[in-house]
């Protein structure tokens, strides 16, 4: 059994509910974080998942604060497996992604981008700790945490598991301004962070958070 999905979603509820659909094999927590402000989306009904949770935020926490949430809302898991909702299992893709994740490293399925599928092991999260929400509501998010990971010596694990992507579904959902407004400001975050040799988590900023806004 796959301890956790969990994905946030914010438009595209029908590709979430694909995303949903397309598990087919066991799992002990799926926790979707509803950015949407609408606190409108159920996931669909599927009797491969024990438990399902839906965190429905007043105002978005952008998809850092939401995979974030998925790992602090279950501690106690080996691993979470945190996905885009704009993504889909191939059948059969999970079984192996249950048999060979490890939780002592970062796991990534075949899937393009490899951030868009991630495997986070316990220790990985111990050591390394969670995605710096500075980077709001994405963009760079991935580089500074992968940077962050090889600072820490950890080595991925590449599982031969189909994950399908619809590219920039987001962004095509009507984000382009806001995109264009905040990717130039979480560029020059991550540039600072190396320039300062910060491998740190950072910290949540409230001016970051209204500055960066897309709702």
């Amino acid at each position: 059994m796959i301890p956790v999905i969990g994905f946030a979603t914010v438009k595209r509820f029908d590709l979430a509910d694909r995303l949903v659909a397309s598990i087919d094999y066991p799992v002990e927590h799926l926790v979707v974080i509803d950015n949407s402000g609408t606190g409108d989306y159920q996931p669909p009904l599927n009797d491969f998942i024990k438990h399902v949770w839906v965190m429905q935020m007043p105002y978005g926490v952008g998809l850092t604060g939401a995979w974030n949430l998925i790992v602090k809302s279950t501690p106690y898991a080996p691993y979470w497996l945190c996905i885009n909702d704009d993504a889909w299992f191939e059948p059969g893709s999970l079984e192996k992604i249950a048999a060979e994740s490890d939780r002592s490293t970062i796991n990534f399925a075949n899937c393009v981008p490899h951030w868009s599928c991630v495997i986070f092991g316990e220790a990985v999260v111990e050591k390394v700790g969670l995605y710096d929400e500075r980077f709001y509501p994405l963009y760079f998010d991935d580089n500074d945490m992968e940077r962050r990971i090889e600072h820490h010596g950890f080595v991925p694990k590449w599982i031969d598991a189909k994950v399908h992507h619809d590219n920039s579904s987001t962004l095509n959902s009507g984000f382009q301004d806001a995109n264009g407004r905040t990717y130039g400001v979480n560029q020059a975050l991550l540039n600072q962070k190396i320039a300062e040799d910060d491998f740190s988590q950072g910290n949540w900023s409230l001016n970051i958070r209204r500055g960066n806004r897309w709702d």
